[in-house]
């Protein structure tokens, strides 16, 4: 190999080294995240919320209550929600778990969920079971993407997804795959 091959050679081996080194990332620093640590906790767990004319408008209660400190979370056990009405017959929720976000206006109750109301005067009685509903308080809506059945005074529908208003009036719809069975008096 003649003089002028090697030093191309070596040139070549010199640029693709330094393209190499170029090319390495700096290493990478590890930032530790704060861990989701508990700042408090209760037993028998019990909140009131009220409507601005002083009526009890809903009560969350839960087995275990455990309050985040990083992220002002709430995680519940066994969560069971109330929502009320004037001169109509309590919404009763509960669910396996729950997580309430920082501002309160969000609740997600995992798990088995089933809903309940009872019956009074002219209202058929309502219960919808379904998993993993989503509830945004400030406008009573729930949903979920979940398989759900619907019964009320004989009638049985099932599907897939909700979407519901629990103010008055209520306000119930199911996305897909919708089966119904009434019955007629």
């Amino acid at each position: 190999m003649n003089y002028s091959a090697k030093i191309v050679l070596c040139l070549l081996a010199a640029i693709t080294w330094w393209l190499a080194f170029m090319q390495q990332t700096e290493p990478e620093t590890v930032t530790r995240k704060s861990h989701h640590k508990i700042d408090y906790y209760l037993k028998d767990f019990d909140s009131r919320s009220m409507t601005l004319d002083g009526e009890l408008k809903q009560r969350i209660r839960s087995e275990h209550m455990q309050h985040f400190v990083d992220d002002d979370s709430t995680e519940l056990t066994k969560p069971i929600m109330t929502m009320y009405s004037a001169d109509k017959p309590d919404l009763n929720i509960q669910a396996d778990t729950g997580y309430i976000s920082a501002d309160g206006e969000l609740i997600l109750l995992n798990g088995a969920v089933h809903i309940q109301r009872s019956a009074l005067k002219n209202i058929a009685p309502l219960e919808i079971d379904t998993h993993n509903l989503r509830i945004q308080l400030p406008n009573d809506f729930a949903e979920t993407d979940e398989f759900v059945t619907i019964k009320s005074a004989g009638n049985t529908i099932q599907g897939i997804g909700l979407r519901a208003h629990f103010r008055e009036p209520i306000n119930i719809k199911i996305l897909e795959k919708v089966k119904g069975h009434h019955e007629i008096k």
